[in-house]
């Protein structure tokens, strides 16, 4: 990470053959392979992009690691460990392979509402790519997508959509995302989502305590009102069998005699 110190390993393997000198040389190549850069010995003529980086152990040490301080984005490139070795009066030269150091700038996760977002920002390298793990698989099927800036850096950012599908099963579920260079993980970062079913992140349960309280409250108002209406129902009908039609009279024609 930018800011960071990196040790580039270079060890020297005698195999207990007499060495008379040892001479060391850290090179940056070009595309064509020829020296763009001398990091050790430095040049006494020419500025190098690269001044905090030192010697692990002295020359005449097995290892020739160099350490390089502070590191920016701009120190992405292949570092090259080269000896010339005189043994027996004969110059011999050994090369390694490189090593090839990759700086970003940035490297986050985070969750945008139903989303998992993954993004890093480096400069300079292509082959990188950003892919998601999670229930002891990777998934490599999610695209990424680079924009560059201005700066000759670019970003790449990868979203896994709808975690929540993944949370069918378990409460808790860990996504890792892992920064990828030509099918080597460099490093990753983990976010850790809580779910309970389909219930998104965001979602709080509420507490038992106010749950039943709530419920309590509900029942009784509802008996209350079923007590009020019981109450003027009966009321009302009691008053209805209580009509009373006073000094009723029956018209002279009739048949029928009444007694008392």
């Amino acid at each position: 990470m930018r800011g960071s110190s990196v040790n580039l390993s270079c060890q020297l393997q005698l195999n207990g053959v007499k060495v008379d000198r040892v001479n060391l040389y850290w090179l940056v190549p070009d595309v064509n392979y020829k020296v763009k850069e001398n990091l050790y010995p430095r040049p006494r003529l020419r500025s190098t992009r690269i001044n905090n980086s030192r010697l692990v152990y002295p020359v005449f040490i097995n290892d020739l690691s160099l350490t390089i301080d502070d590191v920016q984005p701009s120190y992405t490139d292949t570092y090259i460990c080269e000896t010339s070795l005189v043994i027996g009066g004969k110059s011999q030269r050994s090369t390694g392979k490189g090593t090839y150091l990759l700086v970003y700038e940035e490297f986050i996760t985070f969750l945008n509402h139903s989303d998992l977002i993954c993004r890093a920002k480096l400069q300079g390298p292509q082959n990188v790519d950003l892919v998601w793990e999670f229930q002891d698989q990777e998934h490599d099927n999610v695209s990424s997508t680079v924009i560059t800036s201005s700066d000759n850096s670019f970003w790449i950012i990868s979203v896994l959509p709808d975690w929540t599908q993944w949370c069918q099963t378990q409460q808790n579920t860990t996504f890792t995302c892992k920064l990828r260079y030509m099918e080597q993980n460099l490093v990753e970062r983990n976010i850790a989502a809580t779910c309970a079913g389909d219930l998104p992140a965001s979602y709080s349960a509420p507490q038992p305590t106010l749950l039943y309280v709530l419920i309590l409250g509900n029942t009784l108002l509802i008996l209350l009102i079923i007590i009020i209406i019981t109450f003027f129902c009966k009321k009302e009908k009691k008053r209805r069998i209580r009509v009373v039609v006073p000094n009723a009279k029956f018209p002279s024609s009739s048949k029928t005699k009444y007694n008392g």
